[in-house]
């Protein structure tokens, strides 16, 4: 099992990422913008409620926590839409880092 470390401030681009709020140990997805991270998405959501919550800019930045776990069974990979540079492919479970 490959451990990875939780990050505080900006990941390297955006896209979509796994987070922890407020380091509670729950996994949370949310789309991280140029400059913030939004709503919390859930695997239940719609399609156009991802839509909305990625829209909206959750008010604690500050407070989030993010890795570069990627579902290994996720139809995509997450790329750097700057460069193209694939960054999300593969089973890299996040653990909490004391």
């Amino acid at each position: 099992m490959t451990t990875l470390t939780w990050h505080k401030g900006p990941p390297p681009h955006r896209g979509w990422w796994a987070t922890d709020y407020a380091e509670s140990g729950l996994i949370e997805w949310r789309w991280r913008s140029d400059e913030w991270w939004s709503w919390v998405v859930r695997t239940a959501d719609t399609p156009q409620e991802i839509d909305r919550y990625a829209a909206k800019q959750e008010t604690r930045q500050d407070q989030i926590r993010w890795c570069d776990y990627w579902p290994p069974n996720a139809r995509v990979a997450r790329i750097n839409p700057d460069t193209g540079e694939v960054t999300g492919a593969g089973p890299m479970p996040c653990e909490v880092q004391a």
